[in-house]
């Protein structure tokens, strides 16, 4: 996956990179709603530092150490972390998108010899 136009090496099809994923991404999701709600009593700069740490803290998780520090070249930017963010975001749907086709396709294949194969995947993104 490309973050920032750096490769970054990454399976989200791998139980243990996406339990990282889906931790790390959640707790800084949450910071930043938080962070959102005061936006009014801080100041910009706080807003600024605050989000790229979380953001930082969040890729560094993910990644490994020292991570962030290649992603933004020891930049603290505002719109560059977000559009990290998104790119990480962006990567992770393509690779779910990929999921459903290969689930699709594993269910067909299992129907064509004779094997009825009902996930419970729809069930779980109703609840999202």
């Amino acid at each position: 996956m490309k973050i920032l136009e750096k490769e970054i090496d990454f399976d989200f099809f791998d139980a243990e990179q996406m339990e990282k994923y889906e931790k790390e991404s959640e707790v800084a999701q949450k910071e930043i709603k938080n962070m959102m709600t005061n936006i009014k009593t801080m100041k910009q700069s706080e807003l600024i530092n605050k989000t790229c740490e979380t953001i930082e803290k969040c890729f560094d998780n993910i990644f490994g150490e020292g991570s962030s520090k290649e992603i933004f070249e020891g930049k603290r930017n505002f719109r560059l972390c977000l559009k990290a963010f998104k790119d990480l975001v962006k990567a992770r749907k393509e690779q779910e998108d990929e999921l459903d086709v290969e689930m699709a396709d594993f269910e067909k294949e299992l129907k064509e010899i004779g094997i009825e194969y009902k996930p419970n995947r729809t069930t779980r993104r109703a609840k999202k």
